[in-house]
């Protein structure tokens, strides 16, 4: 049976070498390039641009790529390690041996290992230099620096923070916060607006709360109203001005807030008040190209307190270094260490 290598007019070298069977349907084939090209590790924003104009070429194109998509299942029954702040602090090794592996042994025996790294990329990049399958996938997508506002049709109000991917639910009133943050506003109602982020369910019957979530944790914030959250089998009710954590590795933390605070980001505003430093660098890298990264894990949990303005990202990095008296390193690709 005779192999035919996916057009790989802007794959990396290190991707020329990838075929699929020639009974593949066409379009799926084209799928699974883009599985290629945004898993090369050189994927770009102008990349994401060109896939989703792809995808918008019809309902077929979008059901290709959800089914190129369905192999990353049994990537993520793999051992990844279990999130939590350390996610965001990246330790560098000494720089390994060259394999002594043959190349045709590269390109036989190690081709279900290449695709399952591959596939491992697609689903949790690097850094988060570029967009996941699932925030591909989503029904709505914001840029760096970017926020809008969705109006929805039974009155609900959702604004979407810069670097944020949300989804409808089936099947029920609601939305599926796929990554970053959301501010939500409802109209009183008698049946519940559900937003399930993180792997919790957010529920309100009317009112405004803001909602968060990444690999570090899941955050919802009660502003007016109340909010119940379900988390398997434990539940909480929150108040106006109080708010709930949940950690990747398990914790759960109910806290007092400032609401004004809270919503800042919809004002251009960032307000950090004893907030973990691994958790600030999450919204400051919503408003700037490239990404900060954490260098030293003791740094994870410093508090941070200061105010930063949306539109002046740029200007983070020297803030922190000033606030922290912490090292700096600049790297191409707006890739900047602290450690």
């Amino acid at each position: 049976m005779r192999d035919e290598p996916i057009p790989s007019t802007r794959f990396p070298s290190m991707m020329k070498d990838f075929s699929l069977d020639d009974e593949l349907d066409p379009l799926l084939k084209e799928a699974l390039g883009w599985v290629v090209r945004l898993s090369s590790g050189a994927a770009t924003e102008a990349d994401a641009r060109a896939f989703e104009a792809w995808r918008a070429q019809g309902p077929a194109h979008a059901a290709a790529f959800r089914e190129a998509t369905a192999f990353s299942k049994a990537v993520r029954a793999m051992d990844l390690g279990s999130a939590g702040y350390g996610d965001n602090v990246v330790a560098f090794a000494p720089r390994p041996v060259r394999s002594l592996m043959s190349r045709r042994a590269m390109l036989t025996g190690g081709g279900a290992i290449a695709a399952s790294v591959a596939a491992a990329m697609v689903i949790q990049p690097p850094l988060g230099l570029w967009p996941s399958f699932a925030e591909l996938a989503a029904d709505y997508r914001t840029a760096i620096g970017e926020r809008r506002e969705l109006a929805l049709a039974d009155g609900a109000r959702v604004d979407l923070n810069a670097r944020s991917a949300l989804s409808m639910l089936g099947g029920e009133r609601g939305v599926s916060l796929v990554t970053g943050e959301a501010f939500v506003a409802l109209p009183q109602s008698d049946t519940d607006f559900v937003v399930e982020a993180g792997g919790q369910r957010i529920l309100s019957r009317g009112g405004r709360f803001n909602v968060r979530t990444s690999s570090l944790q899941t955050c919802v914030s009660c502003l007016a109203g109340t909010v119940a959250w379900q988390g398997g089998d434990r539940q909480q009710i929150l108040q106006p001005d109080q708010q709930l954590s949940i950690d990747a590795d398990g914790p759960v933390r109910l806290a007092a807030i400032d609401a004004a605070a809270i919503g800042s980001w919809r004002e251009g505003l960032l307000v950090f008040r004893n907030t973990p430093l691994a958790v600030a660098l999450e919204d400051i890298n919503r408003y700037r190209a490239g990404h900060i990264v954490l260098t030293n894990s003791a740094l994870a949990n410093r508090p941070l307190n200061g105010v930063f303005h949306t539109d002046q990202a740029e200007n983070a990095v020297a803030q922190i270094q000033q606030l922290l008296h912490v090292g700096i390193r600049h790297l191409p690709g707006g890739v900047v260490l602290i450690g």
